[in-house]
């Protein structure tokens, strides 16, 4: 899958900015026709990346590629029992396209749904959806950009909502974590361990992505595979020789690069 990138912790971006960046579709279609029609629409727009995910990996996507526009059947496991996407303790995406067989049984959150495609459709009639997903971002995008409207000529800083909570899914149940309560983090290839008390999780996503969204003034990168919780640190160890590790209140001690010594403390120091 390709990576997209992220955001800075803060930034100054005019709608003209904003509007030009990709618009990015996640797809959890498992009817093949379906996704391959959609797909081969989808590959024609110039300016849309597209990331297909297995209906199990809904929540973990999202999670991992912050899209603009989410196209889902209706069945999809993690939306069966939620209303919307703040139940499943993620950020709405600007667009959703939910797509079913019998538009009868909906669920709440087809409610939510900028549109719905009964199965089977054809090309002309995910083209009127898009469409109306397009608008949407573009206009979620401009409100985004801008401070006191349209005639404003000065762009604004826009402050960070950093994660809160992070889904973990275990077979077909969900569990939410709190970002708060999470002491570290390791990572293994795809996936990172949450060290949570005296239990752990297995997510599906990349240290470089999850630390995107994470508090940079909460959470600090000790090692290249390892981020630590600073409100459950207990000492840095940063001896003029030897092996330097950062303790953590539940006793855990991990490496710390000794050639991060001098950009670690130049950090700490400026953190609070």
């Amino acid at each position: 899958m390709r990576s997209f990138p992220q955001d800075t912790l803060q930034e100054t971006s005019a709608p003209a900015h904003l509007q030009s960046a990709p618009m990015r579709v996640l797809l959890v279609e498992p009817d093949t026709v379906s996704r391959r029609l959609i797909c081969s629409l989808l590959e024609c727009e110039s300016n849309m990346t597209l990331e297909c995910a297995d209906d199990y990996r809904l929540v973990s996507s999202i999670q991992e590629f912050a899209p603009d526009l989410v196209i889902l059947d209706v069945h999809t496991p993690a939306i069966r029992r939620a209303e919307n996407w703040d139940a499943l303790g993620v950020k709405a995406p600007s667009a959703t396209i939910v797509t079913a067989y019998d538009p009868t049984p909906l669920s709440e959150f087809a409610s939510i749904a900028t549109d719905l495609l009964v199965k089977p459709f054809d090309a002309e009639r995910f083209q009127t959806a898009l469409e109306m997903a397009k608008s949407r971002i573009t206009c979620s995008r401009t409100e985004f950009g801008t401070d006191g409207g349209p005639s404003d000529p000065e762009p604004r800083t826009v402050q960070r909502q950093f994660l809160q909570r992070l889904a973990v899914e275990a077979g077909e149940k969900i569990i939410l974590v709190r970002v708060q309560d999470i002491l570290w983090l390791q990572s293994s290839r795809n996936h990172i361990r949450l060290y949570v008390g005296a239990t752990s999780h297995l997510v599906r996503q990349s240290i470089k992505n999850l630390q995107a969204i994470l508090d940079p003034n909460r959470f600090l990168r000790v090692h290249r595979n390892a981020i630590v919780n600073l409100d459950h640190v207990e000492e840095f160890h940063l001896p003029p020789n030897g092996n330097m590790f950062v303790k953590l209140n539940n006793g855990v001690c991990l490496p710390l690069r000794r050639g991060n010594r001098a950009v670690l403390r130049r950090k700490l120091k400026t953190m609070w």
